[in-house]
């Protein structure tokens, strides 16, 4: 019962998918540059959603996700098994109940089954609503990236994998640029981080001027000057 719902509650990222879509568009290509007739085209390969997992702020992201979540889960949890102690009680003991305590131990078990339903949608809703806060704003930052790689690498068109799956029969591995986008979105993010204000620095005796030299006269020596010029 309300399997989906759990499997869909358990796993960070699980609604990504629905994000990546939402945001790079339903076709698969995800980037197009202007390519010229004298050339070959040339493609690549990203799975959007597992990009943005694999960044610092992705894992980030999916940590508060899961836990500002899990409680939601475990409740979710303890009521499921509660209906289904009631459904088996009920089960076990049908053929002894009187009318009556059929009725109502059938309406508590629907109660509690509305009541379930309920809380699934809406833990659904603001699941979907913090994956599309947290996650979400970690797309057009890898977006950016995609297109300076591409540009750089004169990549012609970037399919992502993860929008339309079963439209991708097959992808050469060489293709698959998730690995140096993910290094370069961190080094974007790591340059892009405001420097610390520096420390001030601790407090130090100023150090005296060297002693001047006094001019060389014939016939005579400078004399030495024990202490330093104040």
């Amino acid at each position: 019962m309300f399997n989906k719902t759990m499997q869909y509650l358990a796993t960070p990222g699980r609604n990504l998918k629905a994000t990546c879509r939402q945001l790079t568009g339903f076709c698969a290509l995800a980037l197009a540059l202007g390519a010229g007739t004298a050339h070959a085209q040339k493609f690549a390969i990203i799975d959007m959603q597992k990009a943005v997992l694999a960044t610092s702020d992705g894992k980030k992201a999916a940590t508060a996700i899961d836990t500002k979540f899990s409680p939601v889960k475990e409740e979710l949890d303890k009521l499921q098994a509660q209906i289904q102690q009631k459904q088996d009680a009920f089960t076990k003991g049908r053929g002894t109940m009187s009318q009556a305590a059929l009725a109502s131990a059938q309406a508590e078990i629907e109660a509690l089954t509305t009541t379930l339903k309920r809380k699934q949608e809406d833990a659904q809703q603001d699941l979907q609503d913090e994956e599309q806060k947290l996650l979400g704003a970690i797309m057009p930052k890898l977006q950016q990236v995609i297109n300076e790689y591409a540009t750089a690498n004169q990549i012609n068109f970037v399919l992502d994998s993860s929008a339309n799956p079963n439209n991708m029969i097959y992808g050469d591995g060489s293709l698959n640029i998730i690995s140096p986008v993910v290094q370069a979105y961190e080094k974007a993010s790591a340059s892009a981080t405001p420097a610390a204000a520096p420390k001030p620095a601790a407090a130090m005796t100023p150090k005296a001027p060297a002693a001047a030299t006094t001019p060389k006269t014939s016939g005579t020596t400078a004399p030495k000057t024990g202490t330093s010029a104040k």
